[in-house]
Formats: C-alpha cells, structure tokens, sequence
C-alpha cells in the first residue's frame, strides 16, 4: 500500500511542475515544495492536518500572446468585359480587267470600218492614193492585197515574208514623214491567216483630220 501512495503522490508532484513551467516559471520551487508535502491520497480517511500559516497569494503574470490576424483579401480585380468588335466594313475589290487580245481589237476594227458610210468622191482618190504610197514603201518580196477606203478610214491589207519585213513595211509606209502614203491615224494588227513564215498585217488608216475612236477599240470594256 505504501509503494503506491508514494506513486500517486510522485505523479502529482511531476503534474504540478508541468503546468507551472507553461504558466510562470519563477513559482515552480514553491509548488514543488508544497507537492512534496503534501500526504498521498488514501481509501481511508485521514486525519485533518494542523493548520499552517496561510500563504500569500502569488500573483500570476497573464500569458499574452498577439496573434497577427491577416488582412482581409482584397477582392481580385476583373477582367473587363471586351466589347464585341464592330465588323469590319468589307472593302469593295474591283477586278482588274483582263487586257484586250489580239482577237477582240481585229474584231472591234472590222466592225467599225463595216458601220462606215461611203464618200465615193473621196473614197476613190484616197484608194489610189493609197495603192501607190504602199507599193513605193513595200519591201523585197512583200505584196499588197487589197485597198478598200469609205467616208472616213481605208483598210490596207499586206503580205510578209516575216515580221521584220512587216515592220519594216509599217515603218515606212505610215511612220516616215518623207515616205507615208499620208500623214494621220492609223492602226495595224496582224491578218488571222498570219503563219510563221507568211504574215498577213491589216492597216486601218484614218482621213486626214480625223481621230479614231481609240477608247472603243483598245478599251476592256469596249466602250
């Protein structure tokens, strides 16, 4: 019985000592002193002890721990809302026109030459006129084929032995001021019966002081 009173009063000397570390140091002698008298608990009842002089209350120094409390979160800042973007006005592409061929410029001249009236008069002279200025600027062995002239404007249709002697052909007979059939407009396009080593030119040349409708015939649109 006695090993276990003195067990009993040993655990609560060692509690007592806990719990004064945590709450103030500088007491632990005191309550270990008062531990170690204190009798162990028994079943049967004790005897009250003397009395002792009271002791002085020991004052305890409160514990005071400051606890930094984290700030409010500030609230995140939100995207702002992208506004929907205008569409864009779709640009208006105007197609190129594609260029006038050959064919189309042959084709516009035939027509217009067929939509002229006849001046007989002038017509007749301005036939002559033209057979003799050509043959005088043919070369070697170039030929013409035909003269054909109405109010306004005279086809002149030559034969080549090659484009060299075609240019030549056009340089003289309607380019050089001392050799031109006659001093105005004129347009020259290669014959559709042309072959590589036999070119046929037709030249539409204009009466003097008259303009031809370049606009109509060269343009796109033909307009």
């Amino acid at each position: 019985m006695k090993p276990r009173q003195l067990l009993t009063g040993g655990a609560l000397a060692c509690a007592c000592a806990t719990v004064l570390f945590v709450q103030q140091r500088h007491d632990r002698d005191e309550f270990l002193r008062l531990a170690s008298t204190t009798e162990p608990l028994t079943a049967e009842r004790q005897e009250p002890a003397h009395a002792s002089e009271p002791t002085p209350p020991t004052l305890r120094r409160e514990a005071r721990v400051e606890v930094a409390v984290p700030s409010p979160l500030a609230p995140e800042p939100t995207a702002p809302t992208p506004e929907l973007a205008s569409p864009t006005p779709e640009t208006v592409v105007t197609p190129t026109p594609s260029p006038v061929s050959t064919e189309q410029v042959r084709q516009r001249l035939e027509d217009y030459f067929g939509d002229e009236s006849f001046d007989t008069a002038w017509a007749r002279s301005a036939e002559q006129q033209a057979k003799d200025g050509v043959r005088a600027a043919l070369p070697v062995p170039s030929q013409l084929r035909s003269v054909e002239c109405r109010a306004s404007l005279c086809r002149i249709e030559t034969e080549h032995g090659d484009s060299e002697q075609s240019l030549t052909f056009v340089r003289t007979a309607f380019m050089d001021p001392e050799r031109q059939v006659w001093n105005a407009a004129f347009v020259t396009v290669r014959g559709a019966d042309s072959t590589d080593d036999h070119i046929v030119t037709v030249t539409y040349l204009a009466r003097e002081g008259v303009d031809l409708p370049m606009e109509r015939l060269f343009s796109p649109g033909g307009g």
